[in-house]
């Protein structure tokens, strides 16, 4: 099943901008969305798809940041690359503050464009992968046991069976029966496997 096309929402209150940054961005055969304001752009937008926010610093009613701050409320976590005419030096540290990816001046070249938005996506895909996998992580541990959740968090740390089953009061048996029922549940194919997965969770210490 091929990906989806990644989308570039244009939030703009000047309705030329959107058609030429669709222009710029042709060879990359990106899906360009445009909206006039930020009302507009957060009534439709559910932070499902792959994509990142182009964002207009300065518009009538609701502000770039206005908007950044609803995205980031929600728990919405696309790159967002802010865009103005102006040159603002505060206003680009503060683009930075509320999370901000990037921070771009009018009129923007074609190619810088393109190399900020190809970042952007790159960074965006990064995000959702570890975002399914943290997700994923977390259901595989709600499969254990209380047992088994000790037992997992003294294997990240390399104990070996023998002060295991000293430190839990069992026996090096049972101490391997965990074991195995642990990188089951966990579905880790390796220790390093479940290490990577520990990454996600929140573990006892």
């Amino acid at each position: 099943m091929p990906e989806a096309t990644p989308i570039v929402y244009v939030v703009d209150d000047d309705p030329d901008v959107a058609p030429a940054i669709a222009a710029a961005l042709a060879p990359l055969n990106l899906n360009v969305r445009s909206y006039l304001s930020g009302e507009s752009f957060l009534a439709e937008y559910d932070g499902t798809a792959l994509g990142v926010v182009l964002l207009d610093m300065r518009m009538p009613t609701m502000s770039g940041l206005d908007v950044q701050d609803a995205l980031r409320s929600r728990g919405f976590v696309q790159p967002v690359i802010f865009t103005t005419a102006f040159e603002d030096v505060e206003s680009a540290v503060q683009a930075m503050r509320h999370g901000a990816m990037d921070y771009l001046l009018k009129p923007i070249e074609d190619e810088e464009l393109r190399t900020r938005i190809k970042s952007a996506i790159e960074e965006a895909a990064t995000t959702v992968k570890e975002s399914l996998e943290s997700a994923e992580a977390r259901r595989r541990f709600e499969r254990l046991t209380p047992r088994e959740i000790e037992v997992l968090a003294l294997m990240v740390e390399g104990k070996a069976n023998k002060i295991m089953s000293i430190d839990l009061g069992v026996s090096q048996r049972t101490v391997e029966i965990h074991r195995a029922r642990v990188m089951e549940k966990m579905e880790a194919r390796s220790l390093a496997d479940l290490f990577r997965l520990s990454l996600y969770l929140d573990l006892p210490n």
